[in-house]
């Protein structure tokens, strides 16, 4: 049975690990002591899992650079945030808040 018989991407296929990077992103920044560090981080820990010096030259960033943008301690850039989630197969999109 392929996975289109059943409604959906392979578990294991670039658009699952895409919707599971955009799911876990999501919730991270859909809470209320979300901040920029809190962004950083959380782009920091998914480039990583994805493997973040494949991400880096995607970017066309060193590793190193890149680890520094996303660490918290320096100020992120919008920028660097739509490189790194373009990287990622991810996009942004803006909701109207909720209440």
């Amino acid at each position: 049975m392929s996975s289109t018989e059943v409604g959906g991407p392979a578990i294991n296929s670039p658009q699952a690990r895409a919707a599971q990077r955009a799911e876990f992103l999501d919730a991270r920044l859909n809470v209320d002591s979300c901040d920029e560090a809190n962004v950083a981080r959380a782009l920091l820990l998914v480039a990583e899992l994805d493997g973040i010096d494949a991400v880096a030259n995607e970017c066309r960033l060193s590793t190193a650079t890149l680890r520094r943008q996303l660490s918290g301690s320096f100020p992120l850039y919008l920028g660097t945030i739509l490189l790194v989630t373009r990287a990622l197969g991810l996009q942004l999109r803006v909701e109207a808040a909720a209440g």
